[in-house]
């Protein structure tokens, strides 16, 4: 089956109602990449640096790539059964596609994976279980140097895999992390910011943190950023550009971008009425924010809108530091 505790957060998705319609002045070229298949339902979204989009299925366990101007996404890595991949994120240095991945087949084994894929052809190159027995491998992101972390929301942690090492380690562990009830999803979104540290949202209490990297790797203790107005259920997250990070709003159907100065951060609406969003990253053109609408795979009353889509949202340019 597929992970149980995504029923946390569709519960809470489930008690949405109508949003605000997307915006429509997102600049000149497409506005949304459209995924195959009606039983697609995405959840990673990852870019490469000249805009080629990769999107992770839950429903297949496919990876589809849609390259700059292609309206329709193709199927990159094909899928199987029992399948599903999760956050993703692009090596390009490495020549590596990396995916958060959860296989139905292997339990009592460790399910969750994070897995490496051959950016130009798509080939498995390897795949690494989380450590512990079970696990989550939910969403992934790369340093300056190519060591990678991935949350695991079951685990509650964040696990590194050093630039050429063969094993996940536990890299951060906290008692902030741990769940506010039994089931509750936990760590979630993760980006980098370009310079010392990690950001990672907490999705059951909406809380961000900060987690320095030390000089020798080993994770700082985390620092709890508040945010206001507060962030509801977060998801994917993307570091922008000096002070601002993007953050996907799963429950309430959103896209934020969060501006930290002095220690907390201020949450501004970028566009709302997604349904279920999961994940975002950015390209020249802009921000694009992926439509889950996983509540109807798990059970959730009606039928997805179809073709599932990545939109593409227009930035605004960051304001002036004092």
């Amino acid at each position: 089956m597929r992970p149980t505790r995504w029923m946390s957060l569709l519960t809470l998705a489930a008690a949405v109602t109508a949003c605000e319609p997307l915006p429509e002045d997102s600049g000149p070229g497409l506005t949304e990449v459209q995924l195959p298949g009606a039983d697609f339902y995405p959840e990673g979204l990852a870019a490469a640096s000249d805009g080629t989009l990769y999107v992770g299925s839950v429903g297949t366990g496919a990876i589809a790539r849609a390259r700059p101007g292609e309206l329709g996404a193709h199927v990159f890595v094909p899928g199987r059964a029992a399948f599903g991949v999760y956050g993703l994120a692009v090596d390009e240095a490495h020549d590596t596609l990396w995916a958060c991945t959860y296989d139905d087949a292997l339990p009592p084994a460790q399910p969750a994976h994070l897995a490496a894929y051959a950016l130009g052809t798509g080939e498995l190159k390897a795949s690494h279980a989380l450590p512990g027995a079970s696990g989550f491998c939910n969403d992934v992101t790369l340093d300056a140097v190519g060591n990678v972390y991935a949350t695991d929301t079951f685990a509650n942690t964040v696990v590194r895999l050093a630039l050429g090492g063969d094993a996940l380690t536990t890299w951060a562990s906290d008692a902030a992390f741990a769940p506010t009830a039994e089931g509750n999803f936990t760590l979630n979104g993760i980006a980098f910011d370009k310079s010392g540290g990690l950001y990672v949202v907490k999705s059951d209490t909406g809380t961000l943190f900060f987690i320095a990297i030390q000089p020798d790797g080993s994770a700082a203790a985390p620092v709890t950023i508040p945010v206001a107005p507060a962030l509801e259920s977060p998801d994917g997250l993307e570091w922008v550009d000096a002070q601002r990070l993007l953050v996907v709003e799963n429950a309430p159907g959103r896209a934020s971008i969060v501006t930290l100065t002095g220690g907390t951060g201020t949450a501004e609406v970028l566009a709302n009425g997604f349904v279920e969003p999961t994940a975002a990253t950015l390209t020249e053109e802009g921000a694009w924010v992926l439509e889950g609408q996983l509540g109807f795979l798990f059970g959730g009353p009606g039928a997805p809108s179809l073709p599932f889509r990545a939109h593409r949202l227009a930035v605004p340019p960051a304001p002036l530091l004092p």
